[in-house]
C-alpha cells in the first residue's frame, strides 16, 4: 500500500497496489536480504555458522595466521608488516661525548680547573660574529672607504637543568653556578675564563677561551617536600627545572690571524 501526502491532498490518499504489483515488490526485498545473507555467508561472518566472527566483519588471513604462529613459536614469528634491526654494537667501543663549561682559572689564573658537566646537550648554537666599520667619506666621492676598527664574536645557547637530588637543591646551585662565572670575585680577582668542551673529541670549540657575558635563567616546577617512609621532608620551595641563558664572548691574548679564525680542531 503507497501512501500519498502533498500540498494539494488536505488528508492521506492510501493506493491499493494490484496483487502482482504487490508479489514484485515483495520478491525484491526478499532477493536483497537473500543477497545480503550469502555475502556475510562468503565472508565467515555469519554469527550462527561461525560464532567467534562478529557480524559484518571481514576475516584478516594474514593477521589470524601470524597469531596462530606467534601462539606456537613467540621467540621465531615476527608481527607481520614489520621490520626487525639488530644493531650489535662494537664491544671494545665505548662513546662517552657529553658537553662541558670548563673553568680554567679555578684556583687562580691558570691555577687549576673545575668542570662543570651539563645534564643535556644544547638544542642549537647561535653563532654571533660582529665586526664594526668606520666609515670615511672623501669629499666628491660617490663610495666611502670603510676603516676596521673592531670586531668579536659571541656563542649563545640554553641549557635544561632538572634535579635528581633528592633535597631539591641541584638545579639552583648550577645555575649560580654558571652565574658566578660572568662576576668578579669581589675586589679580589677578575671574571674566570672558560672553556667549552663539545664532546670526547672537543673539535668544535678546541682551543678557543671564552668569557661568560651573560647567564640569565628562569626557574620552574617548585617543590614543596619529599616522602619519605611515611614522613614529610621540606625543600623549601626550591625549584626541580631551570632554563639557563648563556651568552660567550671569544677572548685572546693576542690579535687572531685569519688563519687562527678559519681553523677547525
Amino acid at each position: 500500500m503507497a501512501v500519498l501526502k502533498g500540498p494539494i491532498w488536505s488528508n492521506y490518499m492510501r493506493v491499493t497496489l494490484p496483487k502482482p504489483a504487490t508479489l514484485g515488490v515483495q520478491g525484491g526485498i526478499e532477493a536483497r536480504r537473500a543477497t545480503i545473507f550469502f555475502r556475510r555467508l562468503r565472508g565467515g561472518a555469519i554469527g550462527i555458522l561461525n560464532d567467534d566472527k562478529a557480524p559484518n566483519v571481514n576475516t584478516q588471513p594474514e593477521i589470524e595466521n601470524w597469531r596462530t604462529q606467534r601462539t606456537a613459536r613467540p621467540e621465531v614469528v615476527s608481527a607481520p608488516n614489520t621490520n626487525t634491526h639488530n644493531f650489535t654494537p662494537y664491544k671494545g667501543q665505548k662513546i662517552q661525548d657529553y658537553v662541558a663549561i670548563i673553568d680554567v682559572d679555578s684556583q687562580g689564573p691558570n691555577q687549576g680547573y673545575e668542570v662543570i658537566k651539563l645534564q643535556t646537550v644544547p638544542k642549537e648554537l647561535e653563532w654571533d660574529s660582529e665586526s664594526t666599520f668606520a666609515v670615511i667619506k672623501p669629499m666628491a666621492r660617490n663610495t666611502p672607504f670603510y676603516h676596521y676598527t673592531g670586531g668579536e664574536s659571541k656563542l649563545r645557547f640554553d641549557i635544561d637543568w632538572y634535579s635528581t637530588s633528592w633535597d631539591r637543591t641541584e638545579v639552583i646551585r648550577n645555575c649560580r653556578r654558571i652565574e658566578s662565572l660572568s662576576k668578579a670575585d669581589g675586589y679580589q680577582g677578575n671574571p674566570h675564563r672558560v672553556l667549552l668542551k663539545w664532546g670526547e673529541g672537543d673539535v668544535l670549540f678546541k682551543n678557543i677561551y671564552f668569557q661568560v657575558i651573560s647567564a640569565s635563567y628562569k626557574l620552574t616546577q617548585f617543590n614543596k617536600a619529599n616522602l619519605r617512609d611515611g614522613v614529610i621532608e621540606r625543600t623549601h620551595m626550591l625549584p626541580v627545572q631551570a632554563y639557563q641563558t648563556v651568552i660567550l664572548a671569544r677572548i685572546d691574548e693576542s690579535n687572531l690571524t685569519l688563519e687562527q679564525i678559519k681553523s677547525v680542531g
